[in-house]
């Protein structure tokens, strides 16, 4: 992959998923931590695993350092006995990773061991995907196209199946991949995350057809949707991005019109404000684009 797109990649990732330092049951029962790190191979969604399923899980569990409440490591029985713990708990899989915090959970991993896990990860997402004959070329892929591809992996596996995709981004088809990468359920920061990758593959296509760097991702400032991506981008917190213009996205507008010397009108529409976050964008290795 270019390298602005494993640069980006937790900054992309980390408003879609959180960041948790405890194990918990994702939207479809699958036992997660980290930025969305699934370490549970369970077939059927909100179901209990088979012996060789449980199995498979606990070696993916163990892949991480877990360290119980003072600080010291915990052994492989500790972390089988956590994650059966939670997986016995399907009835709280939509409350949310908040349902599981501790004192319910009681094992945790720390910042770093989550980032390291997070390119492990990828790396073994981007191995399995480059061996599939639709993706041969994915090293010569725009950076944009890199990235919606590798965010439908982080969802649904490098395996998934999405047969007119796969055409369509084997001849580089980059508006038909923007077609065919929606997946369910559309709710929540999946929603979200269908509208990004969306984005990164209309975005792909808008770098070929203008001759722009492939390996720099380009990012679209022309709507309150890109605006807010550059928010996230630059380290403001406008809460989901969701292209609506309310007061969160207002107030992180705000905050970064204050460090950047500018009229705090909170408006991303704001010629100034613009021309500033391009600036910002364009000197942290980004296209900018709809400005």
């Amino acid at each position: 992959m270019h390298q602005t797109v494993r640069d980006h990649w937790i900054a992309f990732n980390n408003p879609l998923e959180g960041r948790v330092d405890f194990m918990y049951l994702d939207q479809k029962g699958w036992v997660s931590t980290g930025i969305g790190n699934k370490m549970d191979q369970t077939a059927a969604a909100n179901s209990p695993p088979s012996p060789a399923e449980r199995s498979a899980s606990l070696a993916l569990a163990n892949e991480l350092r877990w360290l119980d409440g003072s600080g010291s490591p915990v052994s492989a029985d500790l972390v089988a006995a956590e994650w059966d713990n939670v997986k016995a708990r399907l009835d709280l899989a939509p409350q949310g990773h908040t349902a599981f915090k501790p004192p319910f959970t009681s094992l945790h991993v720390e910042n770093d061991e989550i980032d390291r896990h997070v390119f492990a990860k990828l790396d073994q997402m981007e191995s399995f995907l480059t061996q599939r004959p639709e993706f041969t070329g994915f090293a010569s892929w725009p950076a944009n196209a890199q990235l919606a591809t590798l965010s439908m992996c982080w969802a649904l596996g490098p395996a998934f199946k999405f047969p007119k995709l796969q055409g369509h981004v084997s001849v580089r088809n980059w508006i038909g991949a923007a077609d065919e990468c929606h997946f369910t359920p559309d709710e929540g920061t999946i929603r979200i995350r269908n509208k990004l990758d969306r984005a990164h593959f209309l975005l792909a296509r808008t770098v070929e057809d203008q001759g722009l760097p492939g390996d720099r991702l380009a990012l679209d400032l022309s709507d309150v949707f890109g605006v807010q991506g550059a928010l996230l981008v630059l380290g403001h917190d406008p809460g989901p991005q969701d292209g609506a213009d309310g007061p969160r996205t207002q107030a992180a507008v705000r905050e970064f019109q204050g460090d950047s010397g500018l009229d705090q009108n909170g408006s991303g529409a704001d010629p100034a404000t613009l021309a500033a976050l391009s600036s910002r964008l364009s000197e942290s290795g980004f296209t900018v684009l709809g400005v």
